[in-house]
Order: structure tokens, then C-alpha cells, then sequence
């Protein structure tokens, strides 16, 4: 996790476990409307990280019917500023996640899926703009990543390792 004190305390907010916690569940629930239960673990952790990452966030689709492989090409900074952020926040969303699996929000079970509880409410709020539209990213992102086929595929057309 990074040396908080060197944060904003916008940054502080916006990475503490407890709301990244809620954006892995928002991203699993958004996997659960679109393929049913079941969102690997890496698929929910790369969702997260896309929606907390300010420039991919701003350039990502309209429609989860959009293709993974024509916004890459269309959007490629998008591409470079999350192979930049994974690093950074790969250990930040490990921190939520963990948290939202002790709480009981999501179940892990021995395949890598993570399952929601049924324990966050389906409508989105938030006391800023951006943290709802953050919460909607990642909502979209497990929807329109559950489409783009196989995981593997789509690290590498993303440019990120697990």
C-alpha cells in the first residue's frame, strides 16, 4: 500500500479499504447482472483498479456491447495509463478486497471466484460526484469485462500481469 502521508487527503478518501472494498463488490455485482455469479478474482481486481484510474475512467465505453479490442485501439492512452497505475494500485485494491472478504460482502470459493453476499444495495450514493461515478465505473466494468471473453486475453490486450 502506498505511504498514505504522501496523499491528498482526496486520495486518502478515495483509496482507504473500506470504499475500495465497495468498488471489488460493485465490480462483481456488475459481473453478476451480466454472466451470473461467479466474477474471478482477477477480472474484479482489474475493474477496480480501471475504475479508480481517472484517464481510463474518462474514455471508457458507452455500452458494454462495445468490443475490448476496438476501445483498445481507439483509446490506447488509456492502455499506458493503466499498465502506470496497476503498480500502484494493484496493492490498494488487494486492501479492499481482503477487507470486503472479512466483512462477509463477498465469498471466495477454491476456483478464484468471489461471489456476492447480497450485502451491498443495489442503488449507487455517494457525498461526491466522482465517488458515485467511480462506483458506476466499476459497476460497468464488471458487466462489459464479463463479455470480453477469455481473462487471459484481456490482460493481455490491456497490457497488465496478474
Amino acid at each position: 500500500m502506498p505511504a498514505l502521508d504522501l496523499l491528498s487527503r482526496e486520495e486518502r478518501n478515495l483509496y482507504n479499504p473500506a470504499f475500495v472494498g465497495l468498488l471489488v463488490a460493485r465490480a462483481v455485482q456488475g459481473h453478476e447482472r451480466e454472466h451470473g455469479p461467479g466474477c474471478h478474482i482477477l477480472l474484479a481486481t482489474l475493474a477496480t483498479v480501471m475504475a479508480l484510474t481517472t484517464p481510463v475512467r474518462a474514455v471508457l465505453p458507452r455500452s458494454v456491447s462495445s468490443t475490448t479490442v476496438n476501445w483498445i485501439e481507439r483509446e490506447s492512452a488509456a492502455r499506458v495509463h493503466l499498465r502506470q497505475a496497476v503498480p500502484f494500485l494493484g496493492p490498494v485494491v488487494r486492501e479492499g478486497l481482503l477487507l470486503s472478504l472479512r466483512a462477509g460482502v463477498l465469498v471466495l470459493d477454491e476456483q478464484y471466484l468471489v461471489r456476492l453476499t447480497g450485502r451491498i444495495p443495489k442503488r449507487i450514493t455517494g457525498d461526491t460526484v466522482e465517488v458515485v461515478e467511480i462506483q458506476k465505473a466499476s459497476v460497468f466494468l464488471g458487466r462489459w469485462l464479463s463479455r470480453a471473453g477469455d481473462l487471459a486475453t484481456i490482460l493481455t490486450l490491456l497490457g497488465v500481469r496478474p
